[in-house]
């Protein structure tokens, strides 16, 4: 099989977050469906605010890291953007993030929306936010999109590993990721013409499985 490339950025600035949880989840699901996943955790990289005089510049980002996460994403051949709620709104790091990029980086490439709210299940509203990002800067948002509460995660003694949350299998939310992984990867597929006999990835040519 032809594998195909999705970065996974999560946008919480909490580390350990949820949000970085569920769009991990979603990247382990994806790469059973051929998928070579990235996860680029904004809580970590450290990327500079936006700044009117970068957004305007045709010219390369002057710091290093922006430039590191500018060139993954145009490496990409899908993306899944998480993001906590906050206000009903998606978080000003992702913002931030986003602003970041040319406006043509999603040209041709499906993306996956997910959130996470700590109160009761309103997240959804972040996601509908971000489908106006997607689409304004080239990109198209997968039609389902996964939102989960803290309750999804199980009781905070028992939903880590290694340090790190997890989502619980057994609950609702995961089919729903199963649904969002199949949805990203054959939409992927479609757009980007990965996975028939002789496509060339990283310019090798590989049979299909």
């Amino acid at each position: 099989m032809i594998r195909f490339r999705t970065l996974c950025v999560a946008g919480s600035p909490g580390r350990g977050s949820h949000t970085r949880a569920l769009v991990a989840h979603v990247g382990r699901l994806l790469e059973r469906r051929g998928s070579e996943t990235a996860l680029a955790d904004l809580a970590e990289l450290g990327l500079p605010p936006s700044h009117p005089g970068h957004y305007w510049s045709a010219e390369p980002h002057p710091v290093a890291r922006a430039r590191e996460f500018i060139d993954a994403v145009r490496a990409s051949d899908a993306l899944v953007l998480g993001t906590p709620v906050y206000h009903s709104g998606y978080s000003g790091l992702l913002k931030s993030a986003v602003d970041l990029l040319p406006r043509d980086a999603f040209e041709g490439r499906a993306v996956a929306l997910v959130s996470h709210a700590g109160g009761p299940r309103g997240s959804a509203t972040a996601c509908e936010q971000l489908r106006q990002v997607v689409k304004a800067l080239g990109g198209w948002a997968v039609p389902l999109q996964v939102s989960t509460v803290t309750a999804d995660f199980g009781d905070s003694a028992g939903d880590l590993t290694g340090g790190r949350r997890t989502l619980d299998e057994a609950g609702p939310v995961h089919a729903r990721c199963e649904e969002l992984a199949d949805q990203l990867a054959g939409f992927t597929r479609a757009m980007r013409g990965v996975g028939a006999p002789g496509d060339s990835v990283d310019g090798r040519t590989e049979a299909a499985a």
